[in-house]
């Protein structure tokens, strides 16, 4: 009982380190969401490239821009690279 108590301490302090991380590097235009909580933790996190079509020149154009997904237990987070 005692290593598996250890085991959920560690566990609950990686994530809670991953979301302090990630709240360091992600910038909010307004700062209405607090991503640091005791129940949040990230699921999954990953790189994805985002296809933009433009239906108003002649010839189809597509083009492609990167976008980070963030998989919480709650929400989903969509974030892009600052320009």
């Amino acid at each position: 009982q005692l290593i598996k108590d250890c085991n959920e301490n560690v566990q609950r302090m990686k994530s809670t380190e991953e979301l302090i991380y990630l709240s360091q590097k992600i910038e909010f235009e307004c700062k209405i969401f607090p991503l640091i909580s005791q129940s949040r933790r990230l699921v999954k996190c990953g790189e994805l490239t985002a296809l933009d079509f433009n239906n108003l020149s002649p010839k189809w154009k597509v083009t492609t821009r990167p976008i980070y997904l963030h998989l919480f237990n709650d929400c989903l987070l969509l974030s892009r690279p600052k320009e």
